[in-house]
């Protein structure tokens, strides 16, 4: 009964890690469109994920607009993925690249080389233009989160799941800061633009005053 109950626990906290997951890792889809657009042609594909520290086994299905997570195949497994929970993390998060994590053996590829190539085409290009990394250096302790990694304290998948929405926040105040200071600055080149035009009005009614002038002296002198 007690290695029962045991089991259930486990399945159970195994479950939330992988809906944790699949949350997260659909959020910081959202965050990318060309992300989304590469989903595309990997439709159908599994994954096969296999973790260490904490040891965990999982699949990946990928569809065309997200990614689910399951702890059985949704199909047949055309890729492997292995690795320290630690390295994916960091490599899904665009905090290291794909091809270098693969170069220093923290991660480990194999499988269908169509799909291999469609999966690290994505893996790269969501590290190149990763709005969570460049998020993450300048708003978030990285060293506390890759301590709770190293710890296999899963607490960091809690502390992750309000990134994207945090992300997603900065960028639309960026975005409102943007049209403010386009805003200021077209009021700033229409009052430059009056300026320059009263400028000129000025500098004619001047020439006109001082050909006034010196038609009058010239008038004077000649009488």
């Amino acid at each position: 009964m007690s290695s029962d109950k045991n089991q259930q626990t486990t399945n159970s906290l195994a479950y939330f890690w992988l809906n944790s997951l699949e949350s997260l890792l659909n959020a910081f889809v959202e965050l990318d469109p060309s992300t989304r657009n590469q989903l595309v042609p990997l439709d159908g594909i599994v994954v096969r994920v296999k973790t260490f520290a904490p040891y965990q086994v999982f699949y990946l299905l990928f569809t065309t607009d997200r990614i689910e997570v399951s702890p059985r195949p949704q199909g047949e497994v055309q890729v492997r993925l292995s690795g320290r929970v630690r390295d994916l993390v960091w490599t899904l998060l665009g905090l290291e690249s794909e091809q270098r994590a693969e170069s220093k053996g923290h991660l480990h590829l194999w499988g269908d080389a169509n799909t291999l190539n469609g999966l690290r085409f994505l893996l790269q290009e969501f590290n190149l233009r990763s709005a969570a990394a460049q998020w993450l250096k300048s708003h978030w302790p990285l060293n506390m989160l890759w301590q709770k990694l190293s710890q296999q304290d899963l607490s960091w998948l809690e502390d992750l799941q309000p990134l994207p929405s945090l992300i997603k926040q900065t960028r639309e105040e960026i975005a409102t800061l943007k049209i403010e200071v386009q805003q200021q600055q077209k009021t700033l080149d229409m009052m430059q633009h009056t300026l320059q035009k009263q400028l000129a009005q000025t500098r004619l009614l001047l020439g006109l005053v001082t050909s006034s002038l010196v038609v009058g002296i010239v008038g004077l002198i000649l009488r």
